[in-house]
């Protein structure tokens, strides 16, 4: 298949010949917008091994009656699918002006569906949404570590795959630890953000995007990323009064048999890891050889362990 096909797809749906607007186009994801009467309506095009996006909203629409996008047509043939366009980018509004209140209703709404899906993950699981609960961890770090040959292409030395053997156990201990807290396993958005999070101007709606790369463990982890994108694309840092106010807005809704900020912690020294995972399912899904100039990073899982290894001075 082509995009040349995946774009005649849609305009012979649409019934248009007007011209799509490329909006994004990286190597897991391509998107373009079409003008219609109805307003903007967009295409999302992944690889095969990405393809169960259409799938995963529909999922959160009618079992779990999340704000996602509203699909209109899909093609699992092409592995694309057409939505309606849903609003304008928090980030977007926030770099106008800073709106701590409009950020933290995000965040809230976020966090109370994955308390809602984590009574029923396995609607995500059957469908072949990856399983990395914490518990599995250990086993899928393990695994990773043994592939030399591709964490060696990817920059690593001998020494450094011997490091990161050795803290094997160190995994294991932090799930250990980290199970013991009873936060029950979700759905993890990797890019969980506010660049993700569309704003409907008139309803006050928030509609999460970019759902095709969720897995199933942690809820934290796309907590951790949402309040490492605040820091970096709105100067906040973590002795700001307002950053220790949204951070506390992403734990409240989480009970656990301790403190739900050690919690975080411990998840953060395993984020590393959870990236290398996020990190070579792109590359499996892809292909090594589109991560190259400024997707090169993307492409380059062996630099999460690197942080992983640093977390514990190795």
């Amino acid at each position: 298949m082509t995009i040349e096909q995946v774009i005649q797809w849609s305009s012979d749906y649409l019934s248009t010949n007007s011209q799509s607007e490329v909006v994004q186009n990286t190597p897991w994801s391509y998107v373009a917008r079409f003008v219609t009467a109805e307003g903007y309506i967009y295409l999302k095009h992944t690889p095969k091994l990405l393809g169960l996006e259409a799938q995963i909203i529909q999922i959160f629409h009618e079992q779990f009656h999340a704000s996602v996008p509203i699909i209109i047509a899909s093609n699992a043939e092409l592995n694309c699918f057409l939505m309606k366009d849903a609003g304008t980018s928090l980030r977007a509004i926030l770099k106008q002006k800073f709106a701590e209140d409009l950020l933290c209703k995000a965040i809230d709404q976020f966090t109370s569906l994955q308390l809602a899906v984590a009574e029923r993950i396995n609607v995500f699981l059957e469908i072949g949404v990856p399983d990395w609960r914490i518990e599995k961890f250990p086993e899928l770090y393990k695994e990773m570590i043994t592939q030399k040959d591709l964490l060696m292409a990817d920059g690593l030395t001998g020494e450094e795959i011997n490091k990161l053997a050795v803290l094997a156990p160190q995994v294991s201990s932090l799930c250990n630890k980290l199970s013991d807290y009873t936060i029950k396993p979700s759905f993890v958005q990797p890019d969980f953000n506010d660049n993700n999070t569309l704003v409907d101007d008139q309803l006050q709606t928030f509609t999460m995007i970019d759902l095709g790369e969720i897995a199933i463990s942690h809820p934290f982890f796309s907590l951790l990323n949402m309040l490492l994108q605040i820091k970096k694309h709105h100067g906040l840092t973590e002795e700001d009064d307002a950053y220790q106010r949204i951070r506390n807005v992403c734990l409240q809704n989480f009970k656990s048999k301790g403190n739900s900020s050690d919690a975080l912690m411990d998840v953060n020294k395993l984020f590393p890891i959870y990236g290398a995972l996020a990190g070579y399912r792109l590359i499996n899904a892809c292909g090594k050889s589109k991560f190259t100039g400024e997707f090169q990073r993307h492409g380059k899982p062996g630099l999460q362990l690197r942080e992983f290894m640093a977390v514990f001075n190795c």
